[in-house]
């Protein structure tokens, strides 16, 4: 996003040089203006080569929720749309999140819809957080929306976060542990079977020679030229494989069929499903036009396809939302069961609602019970190394020992 350099005057008469990042000139000085500055002087700042650095940083997510917090709070208060957006756009702190909420502003500005404004930005603003705005914007109860809106993004949050705090104390410690068993075959395990390969006419047993082959590989240039090449290749042959959407979907179904792990995605799958649904079912938005805006939210593509496209065609075909459920297999009995009692009570998104929370409270016992099967996976596959490589050392000994005597 372009820098602009600027000098300006205060109401008070204090002059201030600082910068501004916006999306253009214009855009720039209706921003400053709003915020009571006389500009002086403004220009564009010459670009730095290494602006690119700050583009690897996304907008955190934090902060994308407390903003639609806050922005909910103030318009519920009594403030306008526009004033609530400049009051969100002094206060922001995420350097990041700024000159989006500049953009924004300046839209609103001139006329714009937030809506349109915000689908823009399509790595901040995901298409149910656009579609939930278009309903408040339509219903006229945007305040309201938001605040939903900001419930939802928190559940959403807070799940991931669960997730990622679960999975750092596994990671961390295979991570320690891979690298003490790179320095044991790169710098201690070589000078020591060098000892016994160097001894004449000895036949060394087969871990032994399993090992001395393991080391010499790993420390042949041509092998880490090889296999740095061969993994650079095969990274963008993936990466790009999994942009086509055969290799997304086969990636996305992959994910859901691995033993555990399969598991706990299907219930965070089903816990977001319902979650969206109750709440844009909450808002007056009709069934039909829910799934729609599901079928573009949700982000595994096995899902949608198996999934989310049977049950938007089911529904239109006029079956119940229960019926095609069951017929889907996806979903949990006790989901179909639920969501079938939700929809002859007329009480369908509160019923989805509490199937999300449900899962969310088993998703953390999912995750509990995975990281207790997983640290003696962990430590039974490293006693398997280690004792693979005592074999190696001590087999040789033992044989020369014996010939000895």
């Amino acid at each position: 996003m372009p820098t602009f350099r600027y000098q300006a005057q205060t109401k008070d008469g204090k002059m201030v040089n600082s910068t501004i990042d916006a999306m253009n000139l214009n855009v720039a000085i209706d921003t400053l203006t709003a915020s009571k500055l006389k500009i002086i002087e403004i220009k564009p700042v010459k670009a730095n080569p290494f602006a690119f650095l700050k583009n690897l940083k996304k907008v955190q997510r934090d902060a994308v929720v407390l903003m639609t917090r806050r922005l909910g709070v103030m318009m519920k208060s009594g403030l306008t749309l526009a004033r609530a957006m400049h009051v969100l756009y002094d206060q922001e702190d995420d350097q990041k999140l700024r000159p989006i909420l500049m953009t924004v502003l300046h839209d609103v500005r001139t006329g714009s819809t937030m809506s349109w404004s915000m689908a823009k930005h399509p790595d901040v603003f995901d298409s149910i957080y656009i579609s939930m705005v278009k309903v408040g914007e339509t219903t006229g109860d945007m305040a309201g929306m938001l605040e939903r809106l900001a419930d939802f993004l928190e559940a959403d949050l807070r799940m991931r976060k669960q997730a990622s705090s679960a999975m750092t104390y596994p990671a961390f410690i295979f991570a320690v542990c891979l690298l003490v068993v790179g320095v044991i075959f790169v710098y201690v395990l070589p000078q020591m079977l060098a000892v016994f390969a160097d001894q004449p006419g000895t036949k060394l047993p087969v871990p032994t020679q399993i090992m001395i082959f393991i080391c010499d590989a790993i420390r042949n240039p041509y092998v880490q030229l090889g296999s740095l090449l061969g993994g650079v290749y095969y990274g963008i042959y993936i990466r790009d494989y999994l942009r086509t959407p055969e290799g997304k979907f086969n990636f996305d179904r992959l994910k859901i069929r691995l033993p555990i792990i399969g598991n706990l995605n299907r219930k965070i799958i089903v816990a977001h499903f319902c979650r969206a649904m109750g709440i844009l079912l909450g808002t007056g938005i009709p069934l039909m036009k829910g799934l729609e805006v599901l079928m573009e939210f949700m982000d595994n593509e096995y899902f949608k396809q198996l999934s989310c496209q049977p049950l938007y065609e089911g529904v239109r075909e006029g079956k119940n939302i229960s019926q095609v459920i069951t017929e889907v297999g996806f979903f949990p009995m006790m989901t179909c069961n639920m969501i079938a009692v939700g929809e002859s009570t007329g009480e369908l998104p509160q019923m989805l609602t509490k199937i999300s929370k449900f899962y969310d409270s088993e998703v953390a016992y999912a995750l509990e019970a995975f990281l207790v099967l997983l640290e003696p996976l962990m430590i039974g596959f490293l006693g398997l190394v280690v004792a693979f490589v005592l074999l190696s050392v001590f087999l040789p000994l033992y044989q020369f020992i014996m010939n000895i005597g």
